[in-house]
């Protein structure tokens, strides 16, 4: 019975020695790199990342690792809406004529106040100089009356008046012997009456040479002046007139842009009134879109916002709020808002669909880390912290964490502090593990942080 009983305990020192062999033999096999994406072990850590220390020494697994951040996460709200230009204007000839000359084609960039189409202005400039002749006769009219007459005219005048007096007392002689004729039965009626109509007419000169000289001795009344100085008015106003006709020739544009569409073609006859050329300023653009009443108290001019356009590969695009509508569009209910992005590259067209991103108030304010971070162990959220023992080795320390709302890619949490180290990707490691870690936050892990001694 001794004999048996020792070789039972023979039995079980060489099994429990066996045991130790096996033990020592795995832990001292090359560790595999910590990713969850499997589960499974990934490459070794790199030359000259871990080459120095215990952990390297001991060929622990591999990790990387990121610094626990402050972060805050707020509500978004998100619209979609259609790009528009900051400006645009449509040209339209005030003047009827045949186009002379147009400035460029579609796409091609003018600036505020150059021409973009000309008209032919022949007809225009002749019609301009007619009605400065014409203000040039009414001025000298006025002038002249202004002026009263002068001695050689009052002189004329009363000779005329003289001339007309004395032929009418030569007709006065023949008609009154012509009656004298007439009544002795000489002469017939017809002649009497022919002498009887000169001699009227003879009158009606002298009695018009007799006005004309008092009016000439007497000047311009005031009434007269008045009528006068009206048609230099009118004359005026003409000129005015002909001139913004011609300058009308000329269709400029009054804001900075490209050609939308190709303006009118050289040669073409046009009436006043017709489209010539679409200009549009897209080196700012303006997104309509509408924000509901929950919201829209919640914006303001100049407020940030973020603009996608999935044509551009959805890229966020700084911009701001433009304008906020003080009432609600009465089909849609909602609160048209306009928001201006900057666009001097001009990839962002009129017409794109827009997707805005407007965040609101913060809703959380502290720790937070990448979410690949956080892993689930027995119905759990954990992370594992980074802390350095008393040999200089790197202890992967299993936390419970309270994950909080969603923030630029990171998790707000509640369990750890900002300035720890965390393990990303943790994969099957276990509370306590010994790793060496190799990155940190996307770059080599370098030696010495958190104290220890890598």
């Amino acid at each position: 019975m001794r004999s048996r009983a020792g070789l039972i305990v023979l039995i079980i020192v060489v099994a429990a020695a066996a045991g130790a062999a096996a033990w020592w033999w795995a832990g001292s096999r090359p560790g595999p790199v910590a990713d969850t994406a499997a589960g499974t072990p990934g490459p070794a850590a790199a030359p000259g990342l871990a080459a120095s220390g215990p952990a390297a020494e001991e060929n622990v697994p591999a990790v990387r690792a990121a610094t626990v951040t402050e972060a805050s996460a707020g509500r978004t709200v998100r619209v979609t809406g259609t790009v528009l230009p900051q400006r645009d204007v449509t040209l339209v000839s005030k003047a009827a004529g045949t186009v002379e000359w147009v400035a460029g084609g579609m796409g091609h960039r003018v600036e505020a106040g150059q021409p973009v189409v000309r008209l032919d202005a022949t007809e225009l400039s002749l019609a301009l100089t007619q009605a400065r002749a014409q203000l040039d006769a009414a001025e000298a009219n006025l002038a002249r009356l202004e002026a009263g007459a002068r001695d050689e005219e009052i002189a004329q005048v009363r000779a005329a008046v003289e001339q007309a007096e004395l032929g009418l007392t030569r007709l006065g002689d023949v008609l009154a012997r012509q009656e004298q004729l007439y009544a002795q039965g000489v002469i017939p009626e017809e002649t009497l009456l022919s002498v009887r109509t000169e001699y009227e007419v003879a009158r009606l000169q002298y009695e018009s040479a007799r006005q004309q000289l008092a009016l000439v001795e007497r000047g311009a009344t005031e009434e007269e002046l008045r009528a006068v100085r009206a048609q230099v008015r009118q004359a005026e106003a003409a000129v005015q007139l002909a001139r913004q006709q011609l300058d009308h020739a000329v269709i400029r544009t009054p804001i900075s842009g490209l050609l939308a569409v190709q303006p009118v073609q050289v040669g073409t006859l046009i009436a006043a009134g017709t489209p010539v050329a679409h200009v549009v300023d897209i080196d700012h653009v303006i997104i309509e879109a509408g924000v509901s009443e929950r919201d829209v108290n919640e914006l303001s001019p100049g407020q940030p916002v973020l603009v996608r356009v999935d044509a551009l590969g959805g890229a966020a695009v700084p911009g701001v709020v433009d304008a906020v509508a003080p009432v609600a569009d009465q089909q849609t209910r909602s609160f048209p808002v306009r928001f201006r992005v900057e666009n001097l590259d001009h990839r962002l067209k009129p017409g794109m669909i827009a997707r805005v991103e407007i965040p609101l108030e913060e809703a959380f304010a502290g720790p937070a880390v990448p979410q690949a971070a956080v892993v689930q162990r027995g119905g759990r959220s954990v992370v594992y912290v980074l802390e350095a023992d008393g040999a200089g080795r790197w202890v992967a320390r299993e936390r419970a964490v309270a994950p909080g709302t969603p923030a630029g890619g990171l998790l707000a949490v509640a369990g750890v502090s900002v300035g720890e180290l965390v393990v990303l990707s943790p994969g099957s490691l276990r509370d306590g593990a010994i790793v060496n870690p190799i990155e940190l936050d996307g770059g080599p892990f370098p030696p010495g942080t958190g104290g220890g001694g890598m």
